[in-house]
């Protein structure tokens, strides 16, 4: 009798095991389910790669692209007009599905391109009506350029003119801060986009249309807050706010001109402290991304505050997207030229 019961025992035991081993199987099973569903798709999409030559191309990307695709912005920090490229990253350019640059703006990034050859490439130079660089610059630029050249003899002036061609007659990069010329590289994004990966074409027209409207009413409230400014003039770091100046009529006197490289001499300080006296600046901005030295010790000399207008060239904060940072920007400059709220 004691014998069957063990055997009994043993049965049960097995019995036991077998339902849990069945159990398991079930589980995997259903675990595989799930990847091939959605981990496995996400995997896929991950697969995917849009390189963005800065921010707020990276910015346009990820809006339409949504889920589909990852994007790799190849100037995550830094100054954006003299970033340079690692061996990686010219890498992953070369092999990436789409490339989304700005031509004229990034020496570095234009001989990637040119080196690279990407097969899927957008320049959006041609969709967002950019403008002469001079067409921008301020009197003062004007003024400081030619005096810093008759420093010069003739030799040293060759040398100076081949050494900086894109600040003679080359276009104003900076397009992404005007709204308006932003929406403008929302279509060919879409486009490209929706012919590297065709099966998400639907996603990419919604996606473009939500951001299109997102910039629509960006630029509403632009237009509606920068009307009948008691004190129209901004003086900052560089003059990177043509676009904006020129719809909206206020002036922009930058430390730098376009090019925030552009050494700044004393003298150039001095016609800014001019101006900024004239038209009675309450505020001069400065960039996360720069030296606010000169900014600063201008400020100290008319007694007036500083403040951090962003350029967007980079994301400086991650917890504001480009949105964000364009409404902030707004705040601040409805704020230094007394603009009614």
């Amino acid at each position: 009798m004691i014998i069957v019961l063990n055997k009994v025992e043993c049965m049960k035991k097995q019995i036991t095991a077998f339902m849990a081993l069945i159990g398991a199987t079930a589980l995997s099973l259903s675990a595989c389910g799930n990847v091939e569903n959605g981990t496995a798709s996400d995997s896929a999409a991950a697969d995917n790669t849009i390189v963005a030559s800065f921010y707020p191309l990276a910015y346009l990307a990820e809006q339409i692209s949504g889920e589909t695709a990852e994007v790799i912005n190849l100037t995550p920090s830094g100054e954006a007009h003299d970033t340079e490229l690692s061996a990686a990253d010219i890498d992953t350019m070369a092999n990436a599905d789409a490339v989304i640059y700005l031509s004229g703006f990034q020496p570095a990034i234009d001989e990637a391109v040119e080196t690279t050859k990407p097969a899927q490439l957008l320049d959006v130079a041609d969709s967002v009506a950019l403008v002469a660089s001079s067409e921008h610059e301020s009197e003062l630029s004007h003024e400081h350029e030619h005096d810093h050249e008759a420093e010069h003899d003739h030799e040293h002036e060759h040398d100076h003119a081949g050494e900086h061609d894109h600040d003679h007659g080359a276009f104003d990069p900076h397009f992404w801060l005007d709204p308006q010329r932003m929406r403008g590289a929302i279509a060919p994004t879409v486009e490209l986009l929706t012919r590297v990966f065709p099966q998400h074409a639907d996603t990419y027209k919604a996606n473009g249309q939500r951001l299109d409207e997102k910039l629509v009413k960006l630029d509403e409230n632009y237009d509606k807050k920068l009307t009948s400014c008691s004190t129209p003039t901004v003086v900052v770091a560089h003059e990177a706010y043509g676009y904006l100046a020129e719809r909206f009529g206020f002036t922009q006197i930058g430390v730098s001109g376009i090019d925030p490289e552009q050494e700044t001499s004393a003298q150039r300080l001095e016609q800014v402290a001019k101006v900024a006296k004239e038209a009675q600046v309450k505020v001069l901005f400065s960039e996360s991304a720069l030296s606010a030295k000169d900014t600063k010790t201008l400020a100290e000399t008319l007694g007036i505050k500083t403040e951090v207008l962003d350029p967007l060239e980079i994301q400086a904060d991650p917890e504001q997207d480009y949105i964000a940072v364009m409404q902030s920007n707004l705040e601040k400059l409805t704020s230094a030229m007394s603009c009614p709220q």
